[in-house]
């Protein structure tokens, strides 16, 4: 391709990337409104919880702290996007390609090569120097080299080749042709993820020692590209797409020998140079390079921009989804067993209060049985009293009303500890089995970025178990402090008067038996209050308390779950509208209007396919869907629109899911479905009916 040729073609891209600079400004400005409002209504929801009469220190705080986390985490979201498109924006004029691959794939070779260099940087990959970014020019396109991915203690190494790669327009991944790396084609999944195009270059490895005969080096170099082993190899390579969902089989790959094209660089033998030059496949690499852009190099640029929004809403939208709900499993497990506690505690009041009657009928027999001995034995006695409360005593009527309250505050703690279990076990199991069944794939962390706000969610949620498990191990410990005090008076017999000594014996015995049945009936009243005050101090201070806490933390955690399920649907609403414009902007690209074709609504994955929602009777061709494909890289699929989701959500998903096996929970916005299998495609349909229906879909 002629050099002014280029040059037009890299003022159409910078046309394209000012387009998508204005459509992804556009966004950006909306998104900042919603989050904005989200934010409103976190804080609306902490000072709720904040001024909530019921208090335990721990559980509140915590969960105050989760909520406080969030709503500042809506301010790096949108610094996150604003700091993007300003990265992007100061490179408006430059079509950018990013070169990826493990340390030691020939990365600074390759440099070297489109360099024109001296060979300084080759061969220092494993002591991975290449910690910064390099950048340098080629063919007027800015090529940028990375450190090597995939390698021990790299993190740093990658989350800086990764921030990069968010600003390229197009990816040179760099494999060799030895097995291919698992490790590898991780990273490759999530240069797809981020809706990338790529070129796949193997670097095939043939030893060039010094001395050999140049023609015998070339020979053993053109047998090293035999045609069939560097296919295989590449079928290996594309077989971890399944692994991940994807599907790789339209990325170009090319093959080439990258020493072969340094060293023909370096000979000023003009014939070698020749040879070695063909023979690396060199030119092969380059052509088509330029031929991605001079085809698909406008498009590329606005993409870049468009994705820069789409690709983060994406996962964002999905992580508070998946909050949501968890949140929702988890506030229906507290809201459960603060039930079965409820109900608990009125057996519990009900059995106590019979105990405590069943003590007095039990006591109240002992004493009146005493009564007639006592009084023929004390009716002329005037230290009886003494001698009664010795009688009192004997029966150890403090040991049992002191034996009841504390077996009644037992049973109290130890409930209070078997629903501390349950709910921390339950709310721990249900975390991870939603961890298990997530509808999300791999994604790439931001660790300073916007997948901080992912992790804020899904770590907060996880922190209600901990909430709840220290909130119950507070209600436990708080003594009551009664039962001390009640048990230390009941012995006393109070105020027994006796006069004096009758005349006749047998009116004192009756008066003396009239005067201790008062007392026993005293006692027995004191018994009866203050244990049942006692009672009913255990329901209030521990039971109560702690249901009123549990329905604080769960209106909180219901009321996070529907804040989040909003904010994932008007997420949703703006990747609905990038996906519609990215779609449009290929059409337009082709040469056909997206309005000739009724297109409703687009459901996309970056990098991966697009289901182009239709009006009824409206089809697509064969040949612009394979044109489409073709230039975005990605699998074009059209249905017809539905009015019922249910029929949504069986058109996206196909075959794998009947439509009598679907079933929507309206009231929280959630739509099961049976399965055959959870392959990873299966995974992206349901992603993506998820995003054409706002409705929140698990597979069982």
């Amino acid at each position: 391709m002629k050099k002014h040729d280029l040059n037009a073609v890299l003022k159409e891209c910078k046309k394209s990337a000012s387009a998508g600079y204005r459509i992804a400004t556009k966004q950006q400005r909306e998104l900042k409104n919603t989050l904005a409002e989200a934010k409103e209504e976190i804080k609306n929801t902490l000072i709720e919880f904040q001024t909530s009469q019921c208090y335990f220190s721990g559980a509140t705080e915590m969960l105050s702290d989760q909520l406080t986390e969030i709503s500042n985490s809506f301010d790096t979201v949108s610094f996150a996007f604003t700091e993007d498109l300003q990265n992007l924006h100061e490179k408006l004029s430059k079509f950018s390609i990013t070169l990826f691959g493990r340390t030691m794939a020939g990365k600074s070779t390759l440099m070297e090569i489109l360099t024109h260099g001296d060979g300084a940087s080759i061969g220092k990959g494993a002591q991975r120097t290449t910690r910064d970014i390099r950048t340098y020019i080629w063919e007027d396109l800015e090529i940028t080299d990375v450190p090597g991915v995939g390698a021990f203690g790299g993190e740093d190494d990658e989350n800086v080749a990764y921030e990069a790669a968010k600003r390229s327009d197009l990816i040179l991944f760099l494999i060799t042709d030895d097995a291919p790396q698992a490790v590898e084609a991780e990273c490759f999944g999530r240069l797809v993820d981020l809706g990338k195009p790529l070129i796949c270059l193997m670097n095939v490895k043939v030893a060039m020692p010094e001395g050999k005969n140049q023609k015998l080096i070339i020979r053993d170099i053109n047998k090293r590209f035999d045609t069939e082993r560097l296919d295989a190899i590449r079928r290996q390579f594309l077989q971890y797409a399944q692994q991940l969902g994807q599907d790789w089989n339209s990325v170009p790959f090319v093959y080439v020998h990258l020493k072969a094209a340094y060293l023909a660089q370096q000979t000023k033998d003009r014939d070698l140079a020749d040879g070695l030059n063909t023979v690396s496949r060199i030119d092969d690499l380059k052509n088509m390079i330029i031929e991605q852009v001079r085809e698909k190099g406008a498009f590329y640029r606005e993409k870049t921009f468009l994705d820069s929004i789409s690709v983060p809403i994406l996962r964002s939208m999905e992580s508070l989804l998946d909050q949501s709900l968890l949140n929702s499993q988890q506030g229906r497990i507290i809201l459960s067993k603060k039930r079965q506690l409820n109900q608990w505690k009125k057996d519990f009041h009900r059995d106590g209060k019979k105990r405590i009657e069943s003590l007095l009928i039990n006591i109240r027999s002992q004493l009146n049985s005493e009564i007639a001995a006592f009084a023929e034995e004390h009716y002329d006695d005037s230290k009886a009293d003494k001698a009664w409360n010795r009688v009192i005593r004997q029966h150890d009527v403090s040991g049992q009303c002191q034996d009841l309250l504390f077996e009644l505050e037992e049973r109290c703690n130890s409930k209070i500890m078997e629903v501390s279990r349950e709910i921390t076990s339950e709310l721990n199991y249900i975390s991870a089995v939603s961890a298990d069944k997530t509808l999300r794939m791999n994604h790439i962390i931001d660790e300073k970025k916007i997948w901080n706000w992912a992790a804020v969610l899904i770590g907060g949620g996880l922190s209600i178990a901990a909430a709840i498990a220290g909130l119950l191990g507070a209600t436990v410990a708080t003594p009551l402090g009664a039962a001390a005090v009640l048990v230390a008076g009941v012995a006393v017999v109070g105020d027994i008067f006796f006069s004096k000594r009758s005349k006749k014996e047998h009116e004192a015995r009756k008066r003396l038996e009239r005067k201790l049945q008062e007392n026993v009936n005293k006692v027995c009243d004191k018994i009866n209050k203050d244990s049942n005050d006692y009672l009913d101090a255990l329901i209030t201070k521990r039971m109560d308390a702690l249901i009123m806490e549990m329905s604080r933390i769960d209106s909180v955690v219901f009321r996070l779950a529907d804040t989040q399920r909003e904010l994932a649907w008007k997420l949703n609403d703006h990747l609905l509208d990038l996906n519609y414009k990215t779609a449009s902007e290929a059409m337009r690209f082709i040469g056909v209007e997206d309005s000739e074709y009724s297109i409703m609504s687009v459901a996309r994955i970056p990098g991966t396919e697009n289901i182009l929602c239709l009006d009824n009777d409206r089809t697509f061709s064969e040949d612009l869907t394979k044109q489409m494909a073709e230039l975005m890289s990605e699998r074009i699929s059209t249905i017809d629109r539905a009015d019922k989701k249910e029929i949504m959500i069986s058109r996206v998903i196909g075959n794998e899911a009947d439509i009598r096996s679907v079933s929507i929970e309206e009231k929280i916005g959630v739509a099961h479905i049976k399965t055959e299998n959870g392959s990873p495609y299966l995974k992206n349909k349901i992603r993506m009916a998820q995003q054409l229906t706002q409705i929140a879909i698990t597979d069982e």
